[in-house]
C-alpha cells in the first residue's frame, strides 16, 4: 500500500555487517491453482517490489473484496492504493510503516525474516464505503546489506468483528521471543459535549430516541438535535457507523 522501500542495510549481532543473498520470489502465473483458489475467497494477497515501488502481483480476491480490477489496480500502483485509505487513518498508515521500518532495523539482519507484522485501517471499496481491513505483512527476501527487496501481504476484511481502534499494528516475533501491539489513534478530536456523550452510550445499548429522552429527562426533539450533531461532527451517515466512531475513539 505505501511501501517503506529505504530500509538501511543495520549491522549484526556482533556489529559487522552479515550478508543474507536475495532469493526472488517465485513468479504466480494467472493460471496457477492457486489464482484460483484466491479467486474464489473473500481475500486478496499483493506483493509490492521495494526496487521499483511497484506491484509485483494483486491477487484477483481484490475485485471480490472491495470491487476493483486488479490489472488497474496493479497498473496504478502503492500510491494510487493509498488514496483508497480512509482520510482519517492515513496518518496512521504512514506510522505504521516507520514503526515497521524501525522494528527492522533493531533487529539484527539475520532476525529479520523471522518478522512478520498485522495491521489494521480502513479502506474504501470501489462502491464508496469503506471496510475495516486486516493486512499480515512479511518479507521473504532481503538483498545482501539486509533491506526488504519485496513483500508478501494477505488483506482480510474484519468489519464484522466491530475492533476497538481502527488502526493498529502487531508485530509477531517467530523465532519465539514473543509479540507487541502498538495502537494509533489518528482519529481527529472531536468536541462532543457531555450530552451528547450520554446519549452516544445510549445509543450504543440499543435505545431508540424517545427512550434516551425518557431516560435523560429531556425531550425525543432534543436528543434528534443530539444525535443530527453528533453524525456531522463524527463525519458519519448511519448511527451504527457513529456508534463503530464512538468505540474506535474510546467514547463507547
Amino acid at each position: 500500500m505505501l511501501p517503506s522501500t529505504s530500509i538501511p542495510a543495520g549491522r549484526g549481532r556482533a556489529g559487522a555487517a552479515i550478508k543474507i543473498s536475495a532469493v526472488p520470489l517465485p513468479p504466480i502465473g494467472h493460471d496457477s491453482p492457486f489464482e484460483q483458489l484466491m479467486a474464489q475467497t473473500n481475500v486478496y494477497c499483493y506483493s509490492v517490489d521495494y526496487q521499483t515501488g511497484r506491484f509485483r502481483y494483486v491477487s484477483p480476491g481484490i475485485y471480490r473484496l472491495l470491487g476493483y480490477n486488479r490489472d488497474t489496480w496493479q497498473f496504478s500502483g502503492p500510491q494510487e492504493a493509498f488514496r483508497q485509505v480512509h482520510p482519517d487513518d492515513r496518518e496512521c498508515v504512514v506510522k505504521i510503516y516507520a514503526e515497521i521500518k524501525r522494528e527492522l532495523l533493531h533487529q539484527p539482519i539475520t532476525a529479520r525474516g523471522d518478522l512478520s507484522f498485522v495491521f489494521t485501517c480502513r479502506m474504501r471499496t470501489q462502491q464508496g464505503h469503506y471496510l475495516h481491513l486486516s493486512h499480515h505483512l512479511s518479507f521473504p527476501n532481503f538483498d545482501m546489506r539486509g533491506r526488504p527487496l519485496a513483500d508478501l501481504t494477505l488483506v482480510s476484511d474484519i468489519t464484522a468483528l466491530k475492533a476497538p481502534h481502527y488502526c493498529q499494528l502487531l508485530v509477531q516475533y517467530t523465532n519465539g521471543t514473543g509479540e507487541k501491539t502498538v495502537v494509533f489513534s489518528c482519529s481527529p478530536t472531536v468536541d462532543f459535549s457531555r450530552r451528547e456523550i450520554e446519549v452516544l452510550q445510549l445509543v450504543a445499548m440499543g435505545l431508540d430516541s424517545h427512550e434516551i429522552g425518557r431516560r435523560l429527562f429531556i425531550s425525543y426533539h432534543t436528543v434528534c438535535t443530539h444525535r443530527k450533531n453528533m453524525l456531522r461532527k463524527a463525519g458519519v451517515k448511519t448511527p451504527v457507523e457513529l456508534v463503530g466512531w464512538g468505540r474506535g475513539v474510546g467514547l463507547v
